[in-house]
């Protein structure tokens, strides 16, 4: 590009110094052509002058004295020369003098003038002034040399300039490129500058906003693969347990086994599709009821809190009919998030709520654990110990909500209770029931 700019810089100079400086070239050697005619003009007035006074008395006119490289001829009116070393009798030029135009031209291939020498109003001669051309001639090259310098001085000067161009418009390419390179190894956050030319700037911006889109695609890959190491995990355990309790039991009926077997692969179905909806950023939110959202808990996590023989407990404050607006897989990943931690890190009876909180729906997860110290915020930081091991299942969580357009938070830390705002569907539905609680407990032996 470089060299491109600057043989172009000196193609378009050098085209115009020669559109430039033919014309100025005729031009300078028609000036000097002119000028050299009206000095063999002036010489020869002068002259005509000096002898006008021998012509008129009829004596001979002796040889004027001349500049250097002039020849002067002295004619009578007859044309007859008298003195001088020109043509013996007077040719056009002179005749035309003798009748009373003085002029220019050339005569036997030098520069001629006449003038006509006059006693009053009588023209006794005419003297003839000629040069050769080789003294215009040297003049004009002269006149040309510097010219032809000063055009090349003026073509090299576009040249350094336009170096210099090219230079100042390389660098923030090449700049472009190395950022280019750099993003294509791996480090999404290079970012290109702004260089002022606005073209350029044009294709940092697209560049960079490109490289942020990979960015985050980059992240939010990275992101599900490891909230999906994350959540598959309960499944799969649940999977494993019913699938060893029918081994275990080989002389009972297996249709029950295998019945929980695919209900726990349905749920890691479902676990996949919320996960990959999240990753791609198309969460579908729908009307979805609270009471399918408690008999999801319930239908989940009876069993398996029944086992720890720790109650499961069920309370909606609210009509059970109400909707709220939320894309159901995304909340099937928080409830279980949610009743994940209070198994693993909590004690005693675990107590979803479910009430009208002003213009929205919470839902409250609760256990009769030890409470929460620290930081509530370090809870939902993605890849960190977190308080009481709660980390990146709560993140995620969080993550979830908020794309739903809902809230998860730590309501209490004693005792340690989760709270998850939720859209409601229709604000004309209030709550027209209070106090429904429906419980589940355990089975006497797990």
């Amino acid at each position: 590009m470089r060299r491109r700019i600057t043989w172009l810089a000196i193609l378009v100079s050098a085209v115009a110094v020669l559109l430039f400086a033919g014309p100025l070239a005729v031009a300078v050697a028609r000036y000097f052509a002119a000028d050299e005619r009206n000095e063999l003009q002036r010489g020869a007035a002068t002259i005509a002058a000096a002898v006008s006074g021998d012509l008129s008395r009829g004596r001979f006119a002796p040889s004027p004295r001349t500049e250097s490289g002039q020849q002067v001829t002295v004619y009578d009116r007859s044309g007859r020369r008298i003195s001088g070393d020109g043509p013996p009798s007077a040719g056009p030029l002179a005749r035309r003098a003798i009748g009373g135009t003085a002029g220019t031209g050339s005569v036997s291939g030098r520069l001629a003038a006449a003038v006509p020498v006059s006693d009053g109003d009588t023209i006794t001669g005419v003297v003839l002034a000629t040069a050769a051309r080789d003294q215009l001639d040297h003049r004009i090259l002269i006149a040309w040399a510097s010219m032809a310098g000063v055009a090349a001085a003026a073509v090299a000067a576009a040249a350094l300039l336009a170096r210099g161009i090219a230079r100042r418009l390389s660098r923030p390419v090449e700049a472009l490129a190395r950022t280019a390179d750099r993003v294509g190894g791996g480090e999404f956050t290079a970012r290109a500058s702004q260089t002022g030319v606005e073209e350029l700037d044009a294709l940092a911006a697209a560049m960079n906003h490109n490289a942020g889109r990979i960015h985050h695609m980059i992240q939010r890959e990275r992101a599900f693969s490891a909230d999906a190491s994350h959540q598959l995990r309960a499944p799969l355990t649940g999977l494993r347990l019913e699938l060893e309790t029918a081994l275990a039991n080989p002389e009972e009926n297996p249709r029950p086994a295998m019945q929980a077997a695919l209900r726990a692969a349905d749920r890691l179905e479902s676990t996949i599709a919320a996960l990959l909806t999240l990753a791609r950023d198309t969460p579908s939110a729908a009307a979805v009821s609270i009471g399918e959202l408690t008999e999801i808990a319930h239908e989940r996590w009876h069993a398996q809190l029944a086992r720890s023989n720790r109650p499961l407990r069920l309370i909606t404050a609210t009509d059970p009919g109400q909707e709220v607006l939320c894309s159901k897989p995304a909340v099937e990943q928080i409830l279980d998030v949610l009743l994940d931690n209070a198994r693993r890190h909590g004690r005693g009876a675990v107590t979803v709520t479910v009430r009208t909180a002003s213009d929205a729906i919470a839902v409250d997860v609760a256990d009769e654990g030890q409470p929460l110290r620290g930081d509530p915020r370090s809870m939902f930081q993605r890849r960190t110990a977190g308080v009481d091991g709660h980390g990146l299942g709560l993140a995620l969580a969080r993550t979830l909500a908020e794309a739903d357009g809902g809230r998860l938070v730590l309501s209490r830390s004693h005792p340690p209770t989760f709270t998850l705002l939720l859209r409601q569907a229709s604000l004309s539905h209030k709550a027209s029931k209070r106090g429904d609680c429906t419980e589940s407990t355990p089975p006497d032996e797990p």
